[in-house]
């Protein structure tokens, strides 16, 4: 008589074949700001930067069972946020603005709230870096309390789990290998946000060690809270997951 195999917990970098996944989770269970609401194909668009930039985090995780393999969760996110940002608008500047216009003239009050909240400071980033630009123009980011060098921050941009995988241990997977990663990268500081009050993640992000440290409204008058931590290659928290990537890191 023979028993089933428990199922492994696997987070791996994520593929071009991921990203109508990420997508799709991100719209469903993370609909908040601009981006999700301009629909799946602009989040495809997205999300696909992070694969290819020097700076991004694209994670993936499953269960791995008898029957294969079956995606779980999803996180994104930088190594240093200031350079993703530049990296990104020098890249894929022209590809991210057509497939945001075509959305918000689907979406006209959607696009009217975007020229009251967010046009000015976007069209100023548009116009800052060079299209073709072969690599991130230097910026400067957060400096430490004593006037020294920017402080190089880590962000995870967002992280998602199947609602019936919420207690298998992937959340902590991915944002463990996350914190590992942006260790390795040199990243001093790695912050976050999440919605503030019961509806957010913060007492997960808070068993995991990172520590709040602001509440603030977006744009859209929403509330959120401000995590952060001191990045490390610490071990993962959660000794089921076996985290594996293409880069061995």
């Amino acid at each position: 008589m023979s028993s089933s195999s428990p199922n492994r917990l696997v987070v791996r970098d994520a593929a071009p074949s991921d990203l109508g996944y990420t997508a799709r989770q991100h719209e469903e269970l993370l609909p908040h700001g601009l981006f999700p609401h301009l629909g799946h194909t602009f989040l495809r668009r997205w999300h696909a930067t992070f694969l290819d930039s020097p700076y991004g985090i694209a994670l993936v995780a499953e269960q791995v069972g008898e029957s294969g393999p079956v995606t779980v969760g999803f996180l994104i996110g930088s190594t240093d946020q200031v350079r993703q940002v530049e990296d990104v608008v020098a890249r894929h500047r022209l590809p991210l603005t057509v497939a945001g216009a075509g959305a918000l003239l689907l979406r006209p009050r959607l696009a009217v709230h975007f020229v009251r909240t967010r046009a000015k400071p976007y069209l100023r980033r548009l116009a800052r870096v060079p299209r073709r630009s072969a690599a991130p123009v230097p910026v400067a980011g957060p400096r430490t309390d004593d006037g020294g060098p920017p402080v190089r921050v880590a962000v995870i941009t967002a992280v998602t789990v199947d609602a019936a995988f919420r207690s298998s241990g992937a959340g902590r997977a991915l944002v463990d290998r996350f914190v590992v990663r942006a260790a390795l990268s040199g990243a001093e500081d790695a912050r976050l946000t999440t919605v503030a009050g019961p509806g957010g993640a913060g007492r997960f992000y808070e068993k995991l060690g990172w520590q709040y440290e602001e509440e603030h409204l977006t744009r859209d008058g929403m509330a959120v809270s401000t995590y952060r931590l001191t990045p490390t290659t610490r071990p993962a928290t959660d000794a089921r997951a076996r985290s594996v990537s293409r880069g061995g890191g």
